[in-house]
């Protein structure tokens, strides 16, 4: 309900329903790193309680024409991001609603994100694509009063849109058992460890080494990689294994269509000929995949996003309240690298 000029509620009125001073909001206010999570969490929550809205924040929800969701993701530059953008950006276009992305690159910058009065008034619902958020981050993002939806990580308190990683791996393993590639390797994220995102080279790995294991066909030590998701890394690396002298497997699998074309370019620059000397099989099926005949596991990218947008929209207008999760089919998609 809008106050009148007499009703606004002030600074003062924060301050008091914070416990804080006068001096800490205004803080909160101008920068949210310079206050404690847990304090920027009560003031994050007085101020949507209160309704809030700083002087001269032009961007109140309630002042536009035009929507606006934002999508936070670490993975702004990766073809699987642009994907899922796709997928989205129809849906929300035909309801008016602009696109807003914010990347993250530090835990910091997404606490700065979550904490800022004017993030949470700039939009009007979110989307968050490979983040994991904490108990206090939770917190703020419900204060902020913000419909939110997730894709890729499994977090009970919002909607999400999930893709089975382990069910990925198992149809590797089960691809190249039949096939005879044996022995084969596994090519994961160097990236694992970032403390802010979801981790599904873990679950693919997973699902392809477990596996492997019950058909007695074990991953050598020596045949797991890692590199960063990136074409050129990934090409370092398996070239400098191929040069090593090590036992070369028969087959591999990269948890992403970017490591195995990197993987698939040092191996013809070796001499190998694919599949004949070396299986690849990748996972994404990124447009790329297709033009390189890269055999894949699609988690099917664009139609995650699209869901993802008519999630959020449902919930913004009120149509749906409960919190949905919705589990999207993987399957293998075989061209000329298998």
């Amino acid at each position: 309900m809008n106050k009148t000029i007499e009703q606004r509620t002030t600074i003062y009125d924060v301050a008091q329903e914070a416990s804080v001073s006068i001096a800490t909001v205004s803080r909160f206010l101008n920068n949210p790193r310079s206050v404690k999570l847990t304090t920027a969490a009560r003031i994050a929550l007085a101020v949507e309680k209160l309704d809030y809205i700083p002087q001269g924040n032009t961007g109140a929800r309630a002042s536009r024409s035009v929507g606006r969701v934002g999508v936070l993701t670490p993975f702004f530059p990766a073809p699987s991001f642009v994907a899922r953008l796709n997928g989205m950006i129809a849906p929300l276009r035909e309801n008016n609603y602009e696109v807003i992305i914010y990347t993250i690159e530090t835990p910091d910058q997404l606490n700065e994100y979550l904490t800022s009065v004017p993030f949470a008034r700039r939009i009007d619902g979110l989307i968050l694509i490979s983040v994991q958020l904490t108990a206090d981050q939770r917190r703020i993002l419900n204060a902020a009063g913000l419909n939110t939806v997730m894709i890729e990580y499994d977090d009970e308190d919002y909607s999400r849109v999930l893709a089975d990683d382990y069910r990925g791996g198992q149809i590797a393993a089960e691809l190249f058992i039949e096939k005879d590639y044996l022995p084969c390797a596994f090519f994961g994220d160097k990236s694992s460890d970032l403390p802010y995102s979801c981790h599904p080279s873990e679950s693919r790995f997973s699902g392809f080494s477990e596996t492997l294991d019950r058909r007695g066909a074990e991953i050598q030590s020596g045949h797991i990689l890692e590199s960063e998701t990136i074409v050129e890394e990934a090409f370092r690396v398996f070239k400098a294994f191929l040069e090593s002298g090590e036992p070369r497997p028969r087959g591999i699998f990269a948890m992403s269509d970017i490591q195995a074309i990197g993987i698939l370019k040092a191996a013809r620059e070796h001499g190998l000929k694919v599949p004949e000397d070396l299986a690849i099989l990748g996972f994404d099926n990124i447009e790329a995949a297709d033009w390189m005949e890269l055999s894949t596991i699609t988690q099917h990218l664009t139609d995650s996003g699209k869901v993802a947008a008519g999630l959020l929209l449902d919930q913004m207008s009120g149509r749906v309240e409960t919190l949905q999760k919705i589990n999207l089919q993987v399957s293998l998609i075989e061209r000329a690298t298998t």
